[in-house]
């Protein structure tokens, strides 16, 4: 099957795909591990005494962000969503690799603004670009980055590891994300203001690299609050009780919340790139003196209640692991947990 150019505008006004790359891509790479983007592969010796850890996000334009979404959202969200993995993980970024799956309707322009987001975003979140692809797609464009990061030996935090006690938290606010994508699309009334912890989101990467020897597990809050909490609690071997009352909202959630009613929106919409972990209750004390430190919002909203054995249903709506509380200990159930693809 014979290849055919990127787009019509890019092989004009960019030199094709190489041109694209010598002029946009590869003055983001100057680091010795990218080697100058001109062989085919990167190369890397790890630091001694640290593990590699290796995440990978892709959104696609009409799924993961609306189709007529400004380049500058399209590379602030691919990069917030890989280093939320990092950072729910206590590691430290390092590199990355870009795979560009170029649309017609992605012109000159969107491309250039798109990479040069890109290439800010990298020095604000202290990543090198170490290589990737470009390629031409007939339809929907996409983005995909795979990032690297470094943390001592052993000392990655893992979903599996939470304990029957542990306490619940989470950082940040929950449902902005959800909240903030509605408002960018125009379909949600701004009550408050939530549009950049969708466009712009900032996940706490300081304080989940200082979680290690704090937290027994830990992973990033993404798909939704109440699903991203199933998935721990199958991972540990555990199951938890979440206080509604509890959970954080900010100005706008709690507006929206006043105004619909719709809870499980906020809860199971996605997209907060916050932490959400356990932790032993004695390491309440540390735990509050890191939030303020890296001035990161931290809320307990819960605990670990129980052990789970391999037979019991996993992250099913209908017997959940994290389980919803009202104030008198009744279950609230909650339709729609998280975001699924498939």
């Amino acid at each position: 099957m014979t290849k055919k150019p990127i787009s019509p505008s890019v092989s004009k006004n960019l030199g094709g795909e190489f041109g694209l790359i010598r002029e946009l891509l590869a003055p983001l790479a100057q680091n010795p591990t990218a080697l100058g983007l001109r062989d085919d592969a990167a190369v890397l010796s790890p630091p001694a005494g640290f593990d590699l850890v290796i995440s990978t996000d892709a959104l696609v334009s009409g799924v993961h962000f609306p189709s007529q979404a400004e380049a500058r959202l399209v590379a602030n969200r691919v990069l917030a969503c890989n280093i939320s993995d990092l950072a729910a993980k206590g590691a430290t970024p390092a590199g990355c690799t870009l795979t560009l799956g170029l649309s017609p309707d992605w012109d000159d322009t969107y491309i250039r603004e798109l990479i040069s987001a890109f290439g800010r975003g990298l020095t604000a979140w202290g990543l090198e670009l170490w290589g990737g692809d470009t390629v031409r797609v007939p339809t929907t464009g996409f983005v995909s980055l795979t990032v690297h990061g470094f943390v001592a030996s052993g000392k990655m935090l893992p979903r599996a590891g939470a304990q029957v006690g542990d306490a619940v938290y989470v950082t940040g606010v929950i449902g902005d994300g959800w909240l903030g994508l509605q408002q960018n699309m125009g379909e949600q009334e701004n009550l408050a203001d939530a549009r950049k912890a969708y466009s712009d989101p900032q996940p706490p990467l300081a304080f989940g690299q200082k979680l290690i020897g704090l937290a027994t597990s830990a992973l990033d809050i993404s798909d939704g609050l109440l699903a991203d909490l199933d998935h721990l609690c199958e991972s540990s071997g555990v199951g938890m009780d979440i206080h509604a009352a509890d959970i954080p909202y900010s100005t706008a959630g709690q507006g929206y919340l006043s105004a619909n009613g719709a809870l499980e929106n906020l809860l199971g919409g996605g997209d907060d790139l916050q932490i959400g972990f356990t932790a032993p209750p004695e390491n309440g004390d540390a735990l509050r003196a890191l939030a303020q430190a890296t001035q990161t919002q931290v809320t307990q909203i819960g605990q670990v209640s129980r052990a789970v054995s391999s037979t019991d249903k996993p992250t099913d709506s209908s017997s959940p692991l994290a389980v919803l509380r009202a104030p008198n200990g009744a279950e609230i159930a909650v339709a729609t947990r998280g975001y699924r693809h498939f």
